[in-house]
């Protein structure tokens, strides 16, 4: 099953929130080159250079504020690398050993914007970046105990940098999953099929949605109690999870329904992936409804999924979409859905 996270990696765009952050923080940077220009730290301060790079800034700022709805993943960690090259510019050309440690402070705004808003191994790779122009900046600025002050100052930036991407990750992933299942909630299904359905888009690939609903499982609940019931749906979540393909995006979307996004499959072909749902729990009954995006937004592409879900109930065809249930004796000798093992 595909892993997905708030982060934004790889290819797709992220969320719009990530180009406003750094647009904003590359607004800040700007007015402190401007102001360090106004008011330098020495006679010697390269005031035009800062200038220059307070100008770029802010013209760096303009542009992502004006396409964050838009621009790509590849182009944020482009300007990312940009601000730090910029960083290591001002570290190399200081004429003071004050101005060389204030100017390294850059770093950390940099390393904390990654860490939020990247995986560890993007944040490993602009921390990479920065170790390497930091050095270079203090190669150049012959600047004195250049090597205990690249190593405190290093050490400090990704070590912060990197205690912070891990509670993020964590507070992320428990934000994320349903607490009973561990599958995506709702919220955190609707924002990876987004990334799948502009993934689907740009390569013109089909892409399928599945609505799972479980076969009486209020009656599971009315009889057997609600820790019986939540023992099945946490029993379906684990062998579905090991079914599924790693691209496929399984999430439950509340009560006993389950959603399940499958990448480069059309409708006609859902029934291979449904059949491995029905090979790993054979006992469990279920209804599926399927249907292909045809460009729609998710919430309409959903409807379309229930309304074919609803017409297999109604018709009670059993097919793919409809396995035997895992049975039970009620009272009266009939079958009841149980919980795994």
């Amino acid at each position: 099953m595909v892993a997905v996270s708030g982060s934004s990696t790889g290819w797709s765009r992220p969320a719009p929130a990530e180009a406003r952050t750094l647009a904003q923080a590359c607004l800040f940077a700007a007015l402190v080159c401007l102001g360090n220009a106004a008011a330098p730290f020495s006679p010697t301060a390269p005031t035009g250079l800062a200038v220059t790079l307070g100008s770029v800034g802010l013209a760096i700022s303009a542009l992502v504020r004006w396409r964050s709805e838009h621009v790509p993943t590849p182009v944020l960690h482009t300007v990312l690398a940009l601000v730090t090259v910029m960083v290591s510019v001002c570290i190399a050309c200081s004429t003071t050993p004050a101005g060389t440690v204030v100017t390294a402070f850059g770093y950390v705004w940099i390393a904390l914007f990654t860490a939020w808003f990247h995986s560890r191994r993007a944040t490993l790779a602009h921390l990479a970046v920065m170790g390497g122009g930091f050095a270079a900046g203090l190669g150049v600025c012959d600047a004195p105990s250049a090597l205990q002050t690249w190593g405190f100052v290093a050490v400090s930036v990704g070590g912060v940098a990197l205690v912070l991407q891990s509670l993020v990750e964590r507070l992320r992933r428990q934000a994320d999953r349903d607490q009973l299942t561990g599958l995506l909630n709702r919220v955190a299904f609707a924002a990876a099929a987004e990334r799948v359905m502009h993934t689907a888009a740009r390569n013109a690939e089909p892409l399928t949605l599945a609505v799972l609903d479980l076969d009486d499982f209020k009656g599971v609940n009315d009889r057997d109690g609600h820790a019986v019931g939540d023992r099945v749906l946490a029993g379906l979540a684990t062998a579905w999870s090991g079914a599924v393909r790693r691209t496929d995006v399984l999430g439950r979307y509340g009560g006993d329904e389950f959603v399940l996004l499958m990448p480069g499959i059309t409708e006609d072909g859902s029934g291979e992936v449904l059949q491995r749902l029905r090979d790993a729990l054979p006992d469990a009954r279920w209804t599926a409804g399927v249907a292909q995006w045809r460009g729609e937004d998710l919430s309409r592409w959903l409807v379309r999924a229930d309304a074919d879900l609803y017409a297999h109930k109604r018709s009670r065809v059993r097919d793919v979409r409809s396995v035997p249930a895992p049975a039970s004796a009620d009272a009266a000798g009939g079958p009841v859905l149980a919980p795994r093992g």
